[in-house]
């Protein structure tokens, strides 16, 4: 009798072990999720730079940009230029990549040069605007003609 006592302690002794045990696997605790990222890629982008004399004017006028990286260097390949002439009013457009590395961007009509900043993870919209005069020999050189001219550029990306 005392064997048979003792089988069923151990037996009631593993079961009540067995209920009382939690039975679910074990998991790692639960992980917040991390923030939002916002991942640089490249973007495209759109220009228009239109040109307007009151004159006729046979000499076009330079406009030139560049994306920067975040030292204020234009990233190579992305310079463009273009030249429009302004004896009607012209207007040249095109489109193109805006580098994923892009923290800024740098726009020149003729000589006259502006810069910008912005967040490379943002849309980024400007426009550059250059009005001067100049004296055109080319038709009489005994007669001089002042040219107004206006220039404006402007980009979209």
């Amino acid at each position: 009798m005392y064997r048979l006592r003792m089988e069923s302690s151990l037996l009631l002794g593993a079961a009540f072990l067995a209920g009382c045990s939690d039975r679910n696997t074990p998991t790692a605790p639960s992980v917040r999720p991390l923030a939002a990222t916002t991942a640089l890629v490249d973007r495209p982008y759109t220009w228009s730079f239109t040109c307007h004399s009151n004159k006729t004017w046979t000499i076009g006028v330079y406009a030139g940009w560049s994306w920067l990286d975040q030292n204020g260097v234009p990233i190579d390949g992305t310079s463009q230029s273009v030249v429009c002439y302004p004896d009607t009013k012209q207007t040249l457009s095109g489109s193109g990549v805006r580098p994923a590395n892009a923290y800024g961007f740098t726009s020149c009509i003729g000589i006259r040069c502006l810069s910008w900043t912005f967040d490379a993870s943002q849309s980024f919209d400007a426009q550059h605007k250059e009005s001067f005069n100049e004296v055109d020999f080319s038709y009489d050189p005994i007669r001089v003609y002042n040219v107004n001219i206006s220039a404006t550029f402007t980009v979209s990306s």
